[in-house]
């Protein structure tokens, strides 16, 4: 149901506070009205879903039929996670952007996936100003986008604030060769900044205040602040439209430091939705959710030829080598039976140790689901490796301890001897399975989702992790705390299954699959994988 709220203009004395305005630098007045609804089209964590655009503007020209106060925005996380961003290093999302015509974006941390230097040219190639509130120059202090942009519509002035991820750092490296410092997202002094800005908007004449905010509303941040942190520690914000979680919120109300009501919205990921934001003429506020992967949304033609066209020449693009291979990587075995679903394989391992490699964890798990193709020997080219994983997932890290190591490789094996997208390739771990057990793994009878591993005998057995420092297993210790990387839907989405929904997600996002493989053949292992791949190692053995 759409959520609506009466607008109520929050104005705070911050010379005690923050020493950055006194009292008599705001002044309280009544905001204007505007004399038709304005209307906010928004997407976040596109992640190169490219056949969205031409849906969001045949959504947005149906719009302007009832109003021409429309406008385009996006909170981030638009250049990585796909095929054209990957190839493109997020230039050719860049040019479809410009083609659709956005108003505002914000920085999502996935921005970052190709360097701070890549980040900076596509947005000085983007066509709409960038804002972000809380990204600065720590040498000079000073900050490398504007904190907000203003609008007009009619007589109302709307700032539309940026706010990114603190989570961003960790990413890509925000330090120099020599490990200086050079780029900060604020964490420390993060509320208090965006307090700072958002007075600074209010006291040039902004009558709405609208943060486009790539945070996210979980509690599982790690300490980072989020949206409804944000909303919690500042006054004067009317709404915030947020991103980074995924989550799919059509609108929900926060209280803000003085107890008023601050709307809280979000679209959800990959185009599922576009988010409308309106702001009627009697000052209230309105949020709604458009399904458009549905189907029920036109397509702009014009906008389909362009971005059929930036696929056709990033896709040639792509066929460029980045490697060689002495052996097969394979998800089948030698009577060409798939096997990357329910037993190892030497190209499962090669995924799975791209992961741990990249990410410096303990121990990585790909489920044998995201793996697709198969790699021949010989010249390996971005494309085929590419067709190995082209969901254009995400990898994240977490920690669980060993007790629930070995619960989540219970569920893994569970449905053996039959396939599961769910068996996991796995990295810096080995262990026994016997399948002839009856699987002990309980699952909700509702809804056929992973519970629990219930008493009784288990089928896998002597679990042994890889120790870094010496190079040799050793038993699972149950009382340890390890770190696991694996794909960012498993571990924050619990993917479906509920498997992972003990780990506790670190707050590290480490960009797409793709660019992990990528940099583990180029980097890692100079560009030739030899005969150490030439079978499966041994990692999950049958009895």
């Amino acid at each position: 149901m759409n959520m609506k709220y009466r607008l109520i203009l929050s104005l705070s004395v911050c010379c005690m506070l923050f020493g950055a305005c006194s009292e008599e630098d705001i002044q309280v007045r009544q905001p204007d009205l505007p004399d038709r609804p304005i209307l906010i089209l928004y997407e976040n964590d596109v992640h190169c879903t490219v056949d969205g655009y031409p849906k969001l503007v045949s959504l947005r020209d149906e719009r302007l039929s009832s109003t021409n106060y429309v406008s385009t925005v996006s909170c981030g996380d638009f250049a990585s996670g796909g095929f054209v961003g990957s190839i493109s290093n997020g230039e050719g999302i860049v040019e479809i952007m410009n083609q659709v015509g956005y108003d505002v974006v914000t920085l999502g941390n996935h921005e970052l996936d190709y360097g701070m230097s890549q980040m900076f040219s596509l947005t000085e190639a983007l066509d709409a100003p960038v804002v972000c509130a809380n990204l600065k120059n720590v040498q000079t202090g000073a900050h490398l986008y504007p904190a907000y942009h203003m609008m007009r519509y009619g007589k109302v002035d709307v700032a539309y604030i940026g706010f990114t991820t603190t989570t961003s750092g960790t990413v890509k490296s925000l330090d120099d060769e020599q490990g200086n410092v050079l780029y900060s997202f604020m964490r420390d002094d993060f509320y208090r900044n965006a307090q700072h800005v958002i007075n600074e908007a209010r006291k040039n004449g902004a009558d709405f205040v609208i943060a486009l905010a790539h945070l996210g509303d979980s509690e599982k941040t790690g300490g980072h602040p989020n949206s409804i942190g944000l909303i919690n520690n500042t006054t004067g914000l009317d709404a915030v439209i947020d991103g980074h979680d995924h989550h799919v919120i059509e609108g929900q109300f926060v209280d803000d430091k003085e107890g008023k009501s601050v709307l809280l919205t979000s679209s959800g990921s990959n185009f599922q939705y576009v988010g409308q934001l309106i702001i009627h003429t009697d000052g209230t506020v309105q949020s709604s959710l458009t399904d458009i992967a549905s189907g029920a949304v036109s397509v702009d033609e014009d906008t389909k030829q362009f971005v059929n066209q930036v696929i056709e020449n990033i896709s040639s693009q792509g066929n460029f080598v980045i490697g060689h291979s002495e052996v097969d990587l394979t998800i089948r075995d030698a009577d060409g039976n798939r096997i990357v679903r329910n037993r190892e394989s030497n190209l499962g391992d090669f995924c799975a140790d791209a992961l741990r490699v990249f990410t410096d964890a303990d121990i990585a798990l790909v489920n044998g689901g995201a793996i697709r193709t198969s790699v021949s020997r010989g010249e390996i080219l971005f494309n085929d490796l590419y067709n190995v994983m082209p969901f254009g997932d995400m990898i994240a890290t977490g920690t669980l301890t060993g007790q629930q190591l070995l619960d989540v490789l219970e569920f893994s094996v569970s449905s053996l001897p039959a396939e599961s997208g769910a068996f996991m390739q796995v990295s810096g771990l080995r262990f026994e399975v016997d399948s002839n057990v009856p699987s002990p793994v309980v699952k909700d009878e509702k809804t056929s989702l992973y519970s629990h591993v219930g008493e009784g005998k288990r089928r896998v057995s002597h679990v042994e992790v890889l120790d870094k420092q010496s190079g040799e297993y050793k038993e699972v210790d149950l009382s340890r705390i390890y770190t696991m990387a694996t794909l960012d839907y498993l571990i924050l989405e619990q993917g479906g299954s509920g498997i992972f929904n003990q780990v506790k997600p670190i707050d590290t996002y480490w960009g797409a699959d793709i660019e992990i493989l990528r940099h583990y053949l180029e980097s890692t292992l100079g560009g030739s994988i030899g005969n150490e791949y030439g079978k499966s190692q041994g990692r999950i053995n049958f009895k």
